[in-house]
């Protein structure tokens, strides 16, 4: 938009074009103990545990699984996670994953 609130239009010439979806997490939604970083993107895993409150409020004696947030047994995975590649292919390999870890959390381990 210009200044004056008139749309402007511009025609580009280009090779291609990339659409970057996830930039925004929507994570305002989520209990305060499900801990997220600055931009409210969620910590998994090792990240959960990275300043002196995660490590307080870490009840298990193992370390969070790598798709673990802050609350033992609830997973995060795709575009909404803190440090994940943001892309679809990355997103649906992360849901895999996160689908092996809730294995390892209902076994016990």
């Amino acid at each position: 938009m210009e200044a004056d609130g008139r749309k402007q239009r511009r025609t580009l010439r280009v090779q291609a074009v990339f659409s970057l979806l996830g930039a925004v997490p929507h994570t305002a939604w989520l209990p305060s103990e499900i801990r997220t970083d600055r931009d409210g993107f969620i910590k998994t895993g090792r990240a959960v545990l990275e300043d002196r409150q995660g490590l307080a409020r870490w009840p298990l004696k193992r370390q969070p699984f790598l798709l673990e947030t802050s609350r033992p047994g609830v997973f995060a995975a795709g575009d909404v996670r803190a440090e994940s590649m943001k892309g679809v292919a990355s997103a649906v390999a992360e849901g895999a994953m996160a689908v092996e870890c809730i294995r390892q959390y209902l076994k016990g381990a």
